[in-house]
């Protein structure tokens, strides 16, 4: 019985703690329990904000209208304008002509046609799932915009979309015929629509475009954007962000301008021998290119066979008590991004087989300072 229990435990042992692939070498000489290293900071977008500009004006309400509350829902349908009365709640769930939502109010439109414009200005929330605009969407300063299939200016006369201001947008599985312009959010997620006209996202704090089918894409003015696994079906054009990564797009058409999205990790060496990372992972995969290092005793570092102030290559070698501050290119993965995106996963795995880990959150950079550990792993997926 005494058998079998340790045969059982050495089983489940060896299924719950794999080893890492041959990205680490083998460590017999004890050298392992020796070395020590840790992360002291990081910077991944760390307070980058976006350029302010300025929000277009809701146009007034049609007249004459019917007035939406939450006493007075709109669930049969008819030709009449919808008037959301400030501060208050709206539920449409039929057909309708033109629909207002004033300032401070909430509007929720669950699989019904809006047969004309939609235009919030001010409003608490604009929630629309499965519903349908034929005219223009206009959402002016609106807190929290919830977009959930559906279409929008099927007629396809132009612009179809407009959104701006300090708030949440997020857009997904809808089709849209026409532009779509987006500027000053301060959240803007746009993944899996297909839009037949340009896509315009200007000045947001925080944004992510994945999965998307568009004819061209225009960015411009953001402060962190992402753009990743996107059919673009003409141009695309990054112009000024303060931290942008893209991967994965498939463009038909001419690319200009840069995006690049660096991340930076400083760790110590607090052992008493050298440290040689050979291996690094950011979300899960091996990082391909876009790697800058140095010393931050500001001492030549080893570089291969050379000595060098800035080094472009694995491994990097840390001498005891100095610290190197490593600079890498992300790309995003392919897929989707759980929503909200707001961190890189990171891991460097040294010569002997410790690793350290963490995580570069948006705006405060790293969140944990982390001790090097020996541990048997698999990377990827380095869960």
């Amino acid at each position: 019985m005494i058998v079998i229990v340790i045969i059982m435990s050495t089983i489940i042992f060896v299924w719950v703690v794999p080893t890492f692939t041959s990205n680490t070498g083998q460590d017999n000489t004890g050298a392992a329990y020796y070395e020590k290293f840790e992360t002291i900071q990081g910077q991944f977008a760390t307070f980058v904000q976006s350029t302010p500009e300025t929000v277009r004006n809701s146009p007034p309400p049609s007249t004459p209208y019917q007035t939406c509350t939450l006493s007075s829902p709109v669930i049969l349908a008819t030709s009449a304008n919808i008037f959301v009365p400030s501060n208050s709640v709206c539920v449409i769930t039929a057909s309708v002509g033109n629909v207002f939502v004033s300032s401070g109010a909430n509007l929720t439109v669950v699989g019904s046609t809006i047969n004309g414009d939609l235009n919030a200005n001010y409003s608490s929330s604009v929630t629309l799932r499965n519903a349908n605009v034929s005219g223009f969407t206009g959402l002016y300063n609106v807190s929290v915009v919830s977009i959930s299939g559906g279409s929008f200016n099927t007629s396809g006369n132009g612009a179809a979309m407009y959104g701006g201001g300090r708030g949440s947008f997020t857009m997904t599985g809808a089709t849209v015929t026409g532009q779509v312009e987006n500027e000053v959010g301060h959240q803007t997620f746009l993944i899996g629509n297909r839009i037949s006209g340009n896509l315009e996202v200007e000045s947001a704090d925080q944004g992510q475009i994945i999965n998307n089918t568009i004819a061209s894409l225009d960015l411009d003015q953001n402060g962190v954007i992402v753009i990743s696994g996107n059919t673009v079906n003409s141009y695309v054009v990054y112009g000024t962000n303060g931290w942008c990564a893209t991967g994965n797009n498939r463009v038909s058409g001419s690319i200009s301008g840069n995006c690049v999205g660096n991340t930076e990790v400083d760790v110590m060496n607090t052992g008493s021998i050298p440290v040689k990372l050979i291996a690094v992972y950011l979300s899960n995969t091996a990082l391909a290119g876009g790697l800058s290092w140095r010393l931050a005793s500001g001492h030549l570092a080893q570089c291969g066979a050379a000595q060098s102030l800035t080094c472009t290559q694995l491994p990097i070698m840390i001498p005891v008590g100095d610290m190197a501050q490593i600079t890498m290119g992300w790309t995003p993965p392919p897929g989707a991004f759980a929503l909200p995106w707001n961190y890189i996963y990171f891991i460097f795995v040294s010569s002997h087989s410790n690793f350290v880990d963490g995580y570069l959150y948006f705006s405060i950079g790293l969140g944990l300072s982390m001790q090097s550990r020996l541990e048997n792993r698999i990377c990827p997926p380095c869960y």
